[in-house]
């Protein structure tokens, strides 16, 4: 698991990785790996890292010694061929809840990336990339980590790929920044997304649902802490939650919702890409 507070980016090679992975599987190295996908005429900004491998390894669709994708990462790569916008949706759901509260010092770029996306949330303006970095110092503590070391810094790169992340998320959560000029956020704006993919949602749902120790079945109270927790969680206006909600009912029957004075939903079984 990783113990890496620094957010790497990785999506511009993130195509080329799955395709190699899930067409030309078997041992190589990582230099194999690249090579195969540069003669395929994919793009590969990180050539002598390719940390997009270790992002992958993460979220549980690389089978590290096979060099090919797991039955996850499998249903993945067919979510992200027929439906992107889905997909790159699914990808910020995947980064904003690896980490998990009740075991809070394994996947911390995952704390690092929803501190980022929270931060950028509640900002009036469009932060600075050190008022960020102080940020994520300043909150620390809710790791419950003490061994911190050089490794693990958090600088403007770790800032970037946060950014490497949500910028290619449509409906967009950036204005003032061109596609010519990705990397620069002079003139950036935060803004709140009107809705979301419905997947993206019930992810939100079984994280909140996850975090508060419930099971596949159980009946959760979505009060309103929790409903601001998933507009979080989506990036999207709080009061879209209403029409965000009844989507994700119509779309996905195994989710129900019970009314007893209070708002109760159900999540019969774990949610697989193949549903989304």
């Amino acid at each position: 698991m990783s113990r890496r507070i620094h957010i790497l980016k990785g999506f511009s090679d993130l195509e080329g990785a799955l395709w190699v992975l899930k067409y030309y599987p078997g041992p190589g190295t990582r230099s194999d790996i690249v090579n195969t996908i540069l003669q395929n005429g994919f793009l590969v900004t990180d050539k002598s890292r390719f940390d997009v491998l270790q992002l992958l390894d993460e979220w549980g669709f690389l089978d590290t010694k096979r060099k090919s994708l797991t039955p996850k990462g499998e249903e993945f790569y067919n979510l992200w061929e027929m439906k992107r916008d889905v997909a790159l949706d699914v990808l910020h759901g995947l980064q904003y809840g690896l980490w998990r509260q009740h075991n809070p010092t394994q996947h911390l770029s995952s704390w690092a990336y929803r501190h980022v996306c929270d931060y950028l949330f509640d900002s009036p303006q469009f932060p600075k990339e050190q008022d960020v970095i102080s940020h994520i110092y300043g909150v620390r503590e809710e790791l419950n980590e003490h061994d911190w070391d050089i490794a693990n810094a958090f600088s403007k790169k770790s800032v970037r790929g946060a950014y490497d992340w949500l910028l290619p998320l449509k409906p967009s959560v950036f204005g003032g920044v061109s596609e010519t000029g990705r990397s620069n956020f002079k003139n950036a704006t935060f803004i709140r997304r009107a809705y979301c993919a419905p997947a993206l949602f019930l992810m939100g749902l079984t994280w909140v649902a996850r975090e508060a120790k419930h099971q596949f079945g159980d009946l959760v109270a979505v009060d309103t802490e929790r409903r601001e927790k998933i507009c979080r969680f989506c990036l999207i206006e709080e009061n879209q939650f209403d029409f965000m909600f009844s989507e994700t009912l119509r779309r996905f029957s195994f989710v129900s919702v019970h009314r007893t004075g209070k708002l109760y939903i159900a999540i019969a079984r774990e949610p697989t890409f193949s549903d989304f």
